[in-house]
């Protein structure tokens, strides 16, 4: 531009100029003024974030910290829905009014008709749904406001009356985006009907922090967000001072799973096994540390004194030895696994023998039509008004595993529970409950008189639900919910565990309302869990430094033991350590880096009885010390290694291989691959995970004297051998394995049913019984004993006695050694 602006000027000064030059003078002008006017008239400015729509209600703009994110496409805008039970009706709503910060948007037809606000800030935006008109409780209604971005927009329900589709928690980030209202027919206790915050997805480090922390800060503020308890103040200096603390406490996550028998069996494990370990969680099913797992008797904060003689004073004593002695500046911490808030069936504060607290969630009331004794299993209930039985299944909008078929007969201090065998005429005023289980639960069978009230109750869990009574004057939730969250408070507890969450729902936001409540009664950072997803209260792990902390993922790189006999019919055998090393490598192709001590069962403790009779618990707690140590420095490339040995199976990973974790020579990590080798008929399975049990390994099961043709695909070697002799059988007789016609392995010694016969080269074998406790060696003489590259025949049989038992066998061979570049990283 310089050059056109002094070639210009030179022409003009010259003047008056031929034609040519004049021509050549108004293009340089042209350019000229192009430029200068891209200088002076920037594209369009718009405020810090801001959402608009044209005259037709199809977004204009999607502005998020003066990014304008809006792609035009011809599906974006609100869009309604009517399902009638055959049809989906969509229509797309094209009548729009603005005054000031609000919208509204109507049918065609002028009703339905939908208000929203919509608050505009430096770096987000808030969509609130604030009126709903001509809907009534019709629950056949949905809306969904369909927004595409030029990049990816994060986008965060403030509460459960909304959703967002494609979303990937926690991050919910998309370029295409829905947000939808699937439940136009009611609001929340606050009278709130479904909102979300929008933001630049794209963002990361310094500025994503900065985003969410103006969203965390300002919708706390107006009360659309929790915070943690004991936070005087919510600014975002408080904020990111909260989220610091959180990251650093969960940084490079590692759990001890323990199911201890007592007090001693406790502290036993923990000595030996978490302080040791440097295990920052030590994790305890319900039945551990509360004895129960559904709620009968005990409340949501009791304590099993089995295992803490003094009850709550004891765990909260060994919550604080696991903080004082474990990996500083936090120590270790609790996760106690907890089923979501409910009520026990025999839990003397709600429930006694006359006694049902009329707080209990109810699904309907009426009155006895007429009186009764003690023992009658015909009554007649006539319903209030509007009442029906809520039949299993026929609400998609409540938990699918409650039941409905409980009844309080009388008022509360004077009340009998039945359970209900089945609801007939309930077309008519008066329902018949036949087949009747008279004094249900804790309560005792009584006479009752005509007109005497009752009650419908759900039973989820098998538990009563409290009412979603969130504050109302002498709630009943906020009384379980507080006195659970003080306990998480006393005791260390910084994993908060909510199962079976899906089955306690009253209504469709019922768990994230409680979750919710629960998170800002807790004055301590905490991670949480739901099936396969944390709780939206936890708003840390939306941070950049949360985020990226893959040892918070839901899985985990597990190190879990079984015995024999402890799992189901397709595992039933003890964990060899190449089940352990291919279960842990299972969690890493999950994107987990979080190392787990535990059972070999989903979800499952060590108890002592493990831990002692596992013939190979110090090599599998030393396999756990390594990953606690590699995980949190795991490289990309070794990442990408791995990968090439294995593919996706469902929500888990199989492969042919299984890359043994060590050390070379120097102490640094590496992988060797080992091949159970395959037949080539192709007909045995591949090392894969089974959901609940952990690694299934190959193997194959031939009696002795079968020949099989096995494929090595890596250079010629003498392989490594294991051979079981299955319950049952004969014992086998001084074993004979022949290679290729001509090399031998020859065994000195027989092979009891249930035992193991390993080799790895020399002059012996070693013996194990069926939970890989060494017994006894045995001598071997190998001859040419050497698998070729490619396929082999392979031989396994006996070489002495008549009896032919069954065996199990593997075939193992190893390839290259590779160096891990983790090392780089320690």
């Amino acid at each position: 531009m310089d050059d056109d602006v002094k070639k210009v000027a030179g022409i003009l000064a010259m003047a008056p100029f031929t034609a040519d030059e004049g021509l050549a003078v108004m293009g340089m002008i042209r350019r000229v003024l192009i430029c200068f006017f891209c200088a002076v008239a920037p594209l369009p400015v718009f405020s810090a974030s801001e959402l608009t729509f044209d005259y037709s209600a199809k977004p204009a703009t999607l502005v998020l910290g003066g990014v304008n994110r809006f792609a035009s496409n011809s599906s974006s805008g609100f869009h309604l829905r009517y399902f009638d039970g055959k049809d989906l009706t969509d229509t797309l709503l094209s009548d729009i009014a603005t005054t000031g910060d609000e919208i509204t948007v109507s049918h065609p037809n002028g009703l339905p008709r939908f208000t929203f606000r919509i608050d505009s800030f430096a770096n987000h935006l808030a969509i609130h749904l604030i009126d709903v008109q001509g809907i009534g409780t019709d629950r056949n209604w949905g809306l969904s406001l369909e927004l595409r971005a030029n990049a990816d927009v994060g986008h965060f329900p403030l509460n459960g009356m909304a959703d967002s589709t494609g979303r990937d928690w926690p991050y919910g980030i998309s370029d295409q985006i829905d947000l939808n209202w699937p439940y136009l027919w009611a609001a929340r206790g606050d009278g709130t009907r479904g909102s979300f915050v929008l933001y630049d997805g794209i963002l990361a480090g310094e500025e994503l922090d900065a985003t969410l922390t103006e969203i965390w800060s300002t919708q706390n503020a107006a009360g659309h967000m929790v915070r943690p308890a004991g936070q005087t103040t919510w600014t975002t200096n408080d904020v990111l001072a909260w989220v610091a603390q959180y990251e650093a406490k969960f940084a490079s996550l590692s759990t001890v799973s323990v199911a201890p028998g007592n007090e001693q069996e406790l502290y036993e494990m923990t000595d030996t096994y978490v302080i040791p370990s440097g295990a920052k969680r030590v994790y305890m099913f319900s039945t551990i540390w509360r004895g129960e797992y559904h709620l009968d008797y005990l409340g949501m904060a009791d304590v099993n004194t089995n295992v803490f003689p003094n009850g709550k004073a004891d765990l909260i004593a060994y919550g604080s030895y696991l903080a004082t002695n474990g990996p500083p500046p936090f120590g270790a911490h609790l996760q106690l696994k907890s089923l979501s808030p409910g009520i026990g069936q025999w839990d003397p504060r709600f429930v006694s023998s006359s006694f049902v607290d009329p707080r209990i969630a109810t699904w309907g009331t009426g009155r006895l039509e007429d009186a009764v004794n003690s023992s009658a299993t015909t009554l007649r209930l006539r319903p209030d008004p509007g009442v029906t039985v809520p039949l299993r299944g026929s609400n998609p909008h409540v938990g699918g595993r409650m039941e409905y078929q409980y009844c309080r007969v009388g008022p509360a201090n004077n009340a009998e529970l039945i359970k209900v065998g089945k609801f007939t005429r309930t077309d008519d005023e008066v329902w018949m409950l036949e087949d009747c289980s008279r004094g249900y639960g804790a309560t005792d069978p009584k006479s009752h008189s005509a007109s005497s009230e009752m009650a419908g109750y759900h039973l989820a869990n098998d538990m009563f639900i409290p009412a979603l009574d969130l504050g109302e004057t002498n709630s009943i939730s906020e009384e379980i919910c507080d006195e659970y969250a003080d306990f998480l408070d006393d005791v260390n507890v910084g994993h908060i565990h909510h199962d079976g969450a899906a089955q306690m729902q009253l209504t469709p936001w019922h768990d994230r309302d409680i979750f919710d409540y629960i998170y800002s009664r807790v004055d301590h950072p905490t991670t949480s869990s739901r099936v396969g997803e944390s709780t939206a209260a936890n708003f840390e792990q939306l941070f950049s430094g949360v985020r990226d902390n893959k040892s918070l993922d839901y899985n985990d790189v597990r190190i879990g033991l079984r015995l024999h006999d402890e799992g189901n019919s397709h595992i039933e055998t003890s964990t060899s350590m190449l089940d352990l090393h291919f279960d842990a490598l299972d969690g890493i192709m999950n994107n987990s880096r979080r190392p787990s001590f535990a059972a070999g069962k989903s979800g499952g403790a060590l108890t002592m009885d493990i831990l002692n009779h596992y013939g190979m618990t110090g090599e599998a707690f030393q396999l756990f010390k390594d990953w606690i140590e590699l995980a949190p420095v795991f490289d990309d490339a070794d990442a990408s290694y791995v990968s090439g040995f294995m593919s996706a199976d469902g929500n888990h990973w199989k492969g042919e291989d299984v890359l043994v974790l060590g050390t070379n020579g120097t102490g640094g990590y590496i992988f060797t691959p080992h091949r159970v080798m395959g037949r080539t008929s192709g007909e045995d399975e591949f090392i894969h995970i089974d959901q609940e049990w952990g690694a299934v390994p190959r193997f194959q099961d031939i009696p002795a004297g079968t020949t099989m043709q096995l494929y090595n695909p890596y250079a010629a070697q003498t392989p490594q051998v294991v051979v079981r002799v299955e319950e049952g059988s004969p014992a086998l007789e001084d074993p004979l394995i022949t290679i290729n016609g001509t090399g031998t392995l020859d065994v000195s010694g027989d092979i009891q049913p249930g035992e193991y016969m390993k080799y790895e080269g020399g002059s012996t074998v070693r013996v194990y019984d069926g939970n890989w406790n060494f017994g006894r060696t045995l001598s071997a003489t190998a001859t040419s004993f050497t698998v070729n590259s490619g396929n082999n025949d392979v031989t396994t049989d006996k070489g002495s006695g008549s009896n032919t038992p069954d065996l199990r066998v593997q075939y193992i061979t190893l390839g290259d050694v590779y160096v891990l570049e983790s090392n780089n990283n320690l």
